[in-house]
């Protein structure tokens, strides 16, 4: 079953602002695995209300569980910022499916369990409800059938928003592919002009190319606290 985002741009007096949600993710101890190997609890973070909110994986154990930050501090994540900055995307805001670093006995990065990721799903819904963003980007395989569904095809190569609830999904391959290799940077610059034009098209915004947005990713940077 995919995750239920339906309030992900519906107000609701019910909704915790981001500082409480942000909070809560911090003092969370639901994995007992990933408090034992994680350095911290690592919330979303970036701009709220949100044009584009980017959910991935995990943090890292060189990115977010150092930094403390989403993307931030390692390839994947310096690579994920130069794509948003040459697509004049503002207005971001970034996450993941599980806000802990998830290891595995030699140290080195795993991909987090479906329990781990279930216990995870209320954060990350309370964030997209509080950051409000027009689409999501699906970092991943994992990311995409989690939000999807787990019967929706991943066709990065061929994308096309779907609509799940009152929200409007979009798949791209994770910036760890790209740095792995497995996928050219070249086309991953083609993959996020097209998304920017997605954009334009989901939220009747200007045409990226055409100008910068009113607020281009530079100015979102200090509220991702780099």
């Amino acid at each position: 079953m995919p995750v239920e985002l339906r309030q992900a741009r519906q107000p609701s007096t019910a909704a915790l602002p981001m500082r409480e949600v942000r909070a809560a993710i911090l003092a969370c101890s639901r994995c007992r695995a990933l408090v034992r190997c994680r350095s911290r609890a690592v919330p979303g973070a970036g701009a709220t209300p949100a044009d584009i909110a980017f959910v991935g994986l995990a943090p890292g154990r060189l990115g977010g569980d150092r930094t403390g930050i989403p993307f931030s501090g390692d390839r994947s994540g310096n690579l994920l910022r130069e794509m948003i900055s040459r697509a004049y995307l503002g207005r971001v805001f970034v996450t993941n499916l599980v806000r802990c670093c998830p290891r595995d006995r030699r140290g080195r990065n795993r991909d987090p369990g479906a329990r781990e990721i279930a216990n995870c799903r209320e954060h990350l819904v309370a964030e997209l409800t509080a950051a409000r963003p027009r689409m999501i980007v699906c970092l991943g395989a994992v990311a995409w059938r989690e939000l999807a569904g787990r019967g929706a095809e991943f066709h990065p190569r061929a994308p096309f928003p779907a609509k799940r609830g009152g929200s409007v999904l979009y798949p791209m391959y994770h910036p760890a592919y790209v740095v792995r290799g497995a996928y050219s940077v070249d086309a991953y610059v083609q993959d996020f002009i097209r998304l920017a034009h997605w954009l334009q098209i989901v939220a009747d915004a200007p045409s990226p190319r055409a100008r910068p947005p009113a607020e281009p990713v530079k100015r979102c940077l200090p509220i991702w606290g780099i």
